[in-house]
């Protein structure tokens, strides 16, 4: 595997090259620091984001309003700037995964929840949202000997691209790309892997319209189409973080009674802002959650 991505970084642009290492540079000298350096380093970077490069800043402040309308914008802009310090946590906590796993702290409830469903050797949906500290989330699996396949975005830069598959292998997520066969993950769910999807984004016309904060939104139908298709199991999992820095990984089994895609999207959706309700600042607002459907209201 390292021949193969030696050739790959062998045969790429320069800009992809010049990417690729300075990455690997900024990952080796992540990993190095303390967890409490790490810390400063991620508040300092959410601090520069958020009064510099306000990417979707007005965008994340209207979900808030909108998921939260009784709270006062003292509220609202406090949540926002933890999101920010979130966002750049993941990132930091990214670059330095390989090296600073043996340190983080885990509380696990309901584990039984997934072990139960990996046992019935159908495969396992594990639906998440991008909500908490997702990269830490994600390493516990893998670290803990579960087989699991992530659906990823594939990056238009091939350094960047190649970089974060590296990351993830090392603590044993496996890569399926969005656009690939979705043959594929039928073959995985046949042969009992963990597939993880994060279904929470706006999916537009392609989505099944359900409600998130009591407004219409459109989520992606694809967890509850495989379930129907294939009765693979539905589990529900995002992790936050505790005071103390622990990440506390919950599990929940995700209500597929109803045998419709409406009901099995509104349930772990539900599920999904439950979490968020309960640690506002843990999830990703810079989302259009609702501009499509609002739009045509």
């Amino acid at each position: 595997k390292l021949l193969f991505y030696y050739l790959i970084i062998i045969f790429m642009n320069f800009k992809d090259q010049l990417t690729y290492r300075i990455l690997k540079r900024f990952s080796v000298f992540t990993g190095r620091l303390s967890e409490n350096r790490r810390e400063k380093l991620a508040r300092r970077l959410a601090t520069f984001i958020y009064y510099l490069l306000p990417i979707r800043k007005k965008q994340a402040l209207n979900n808030l309003k909108n998921a939260f309308p009784e709270k006062d914008f003292g509220w609202i802009k406090k949540q926002l700037k933890g999101t920010y310090n979130i966002v750049s946590n993941n990132f930091i906590d990214f670059l330095s995964l390989s090296r600073s796993y043996s340190k983080i702290r885990f509380r696990i409830e309901n584990q039984d929840v997934l072990d139960d469903a990996v046992n019935k050797n159908k495969g396992v949906l594990l639906i998440t949202g991008h909500f908490g500290l997702w990269e830490k989330w994600g390493s516990w699996f893998g670290n803990n000997n579960y087989d699991i396949w992530g659906v990823i975005q594939k990056q238009a830069n091939k350094g960047a691209d190649l970089f974060f598959k590296e990351i993830r292998e090392s603590y044993g997520m496996n890569h399926i790309y969005r656009k690939s066969s979705v043959d594929k993950i039928y073959d995985l769910i046949k042969n009992n892997k963990i597939i993880i999807l994060a279904s929470d984004q706006n999916a537009k016309k392609r989505g099944v319209i359900v409600e998130f904060f009591g407004k219409k939104t459109s989520i992606p139908k694809g967890a509850a189409l495989f379930h129907l298709r294939t009765n693979v199991p539905l589990i529900f999992s995002v992790g936050h973080r505790d005071p103390d820095g622990t990440i506390v990984i919950s599990f929940e089994k995700i209500n597929v009674e109803s045998n419709t895609i409406e009901g099995i999207t509104q349930d772990y959706t539900k599920k999904l802002e439950a979490k968020i309700r309960e640690h506002p600042d843990h999830y990703f607002w810079f989302h259009r959650k609702w501009s499509r459907i609002m739009e045509n209201e």
